[in-house]
C-alpha cells in the first residue's frame, strides 16, 4: 500500500515549485493521529515537502505541547494556526513555534500565507490583515485559521468572521481560505474564493449537518492536504491516510 502512495504522490505532483502539507485538529492522541502522521512522513519521503502549516488545534485538551506528536511529523519547519484548544497554553505554543504574535504572514516561492487567529479577531488583526493583503505581490494569497467562514459542520461557518474577512478576501483577490475546527472535510465557494475545512488531521472526526448551499465536497474521516503551486496553478489535494485522494482542486492564475 505504502508504494502504490509513492507512486500517487509522485504522479500527481508538480515537476517543480513549491510544495506544502496542510493539517487541522491533529494534535490528540489517537491512532488516527498516528496514521495522518506516518502518511506525511511517507509522502515527504516520496517528494518532500517545504513546510507543514496547521490549522489549529494542534494540542488537545488545553493547548500544552506534546514533543511526541512533532517528532512524528515531517522534519520541517511548522507553521501554526491557533484554535480554541491551543489558546489556554498560547504562549508556550509561541515561543515553541518562534513566533511573536498569534496572527502573522510568510512567503514560500510564489505564495503568501496569512495566518489568523480566529479565537480573537480584534479590529487590530483586521487592520493588519487589510494591510498585508494590500501589500502582497504574492501570485498565490493564502489565508487559514481554525474557524471557518464556511462549513456544513456541527460548529459551522462563523458569520462574525465572514462579516469581518469576506470583504478583505474579495477586495484584495485571495484565492484560497484555509481552516479546521470541524472534523471533516469539506471543500466550499463563496464569490469566487474556494474555501477548504480540513479538520481530519487526527483527532475524533465528525459528519455533516444542513449541508450549505456553497458546498462542493463532502467526506468524513482522517486526512491531510497538500498545496503545490507554481506561478500558474495552485493544486490542493485531500489524502487519506491510505494515499486514496480524496479531493483535487486546480486554480489556474487570473488575468
Amino acid at each position: 500500500m505504502l508504494h502504490l502512495f509513492v507512486l500517487l504522490i509522485l504522479s500527481l505532483g508538480f515537476a517543480s515549485g513549491q510544495r506544502v502539507a496542510v493539517i487541522g485538529d491533529w494534535g490528540s492522541d489517537t491512532p488516527l493521529r498516528a496514521k495522518v502522521a506516518e502518511a506525511l512522513r511517507t509522502a515527504h519521503a516520496a517528494q518532500p515537502f517545504d513546510l507543514l502549516a496547521t490549522l489549529g488545534d494542534n494540542f488537545y485538551p488545553s493547548g500544552v505541547p506534546v514533543q511526541r506528536f512533532l517528532d512524528e511529523l515531517p522534519k520541517v519547519k511548522i507553521y501554526p494556526a491557533f484554535g480554541n484548544h491551543d489558546i489556554p497554553a498560547l504562549a508556550q505554543q509561541l515561543k515553541l513555534f518562534g513566533l511573536e504574535a498569534s496572527y502573522y504572514t510568510f512567503k514560500q516561492g510564489n505564495v503568501q500565507f496569512f495566518m489568523l487567529n480566529s479565537e480573537d479577531f480584534s479590529k487590530a488583526q483586521q487592520a493588519w490583515l487589510e494591510s498585508s493583503l494590500k501589500a502582497s505581490v504574492a501570485s498565490w494569497k493564502v489565508v487559514a485559521l481554525h474557524r471557518p467562514l464556511y462549513s456544513s459542520g456541527l460548529h459551522g461557518g462563523s458569520r462574525s468572521l465572514r462579516v469581518a474577512i469576506e470583504p478583505l478576501l474579495i477586495r484584495y483577490k485571495v484565492n484560497l481560505v484555509l481552516a479546521g475546527h470541524d472534523h471533516s472535510y469539506e471543500r466550499l465557494e463563496s464569490n469566487g474564493i474556494a474555501h477548504i475545512v480540513s479538520g481530519g488531521g487526527g483527532a475524533w472526526t465528525r459528519g455533516f449537518g444542513v449541508v450549505k448551499k456553497e458546498s462542493l465536497v463532502r467526506r468524513q474521516g482522517a486526512h491531510f492536504l497538500v498545496l503545490e503551486a507554481t506561478e500558474n496553478q495552485l493544486a490542493v489535494s485531500a489524502y487519506a491516510p491510505s494515499g486514496e485522494v480524496w479531493d483535487r482542486l486546480v486554480l489556474t492564475s487570473r488575468p
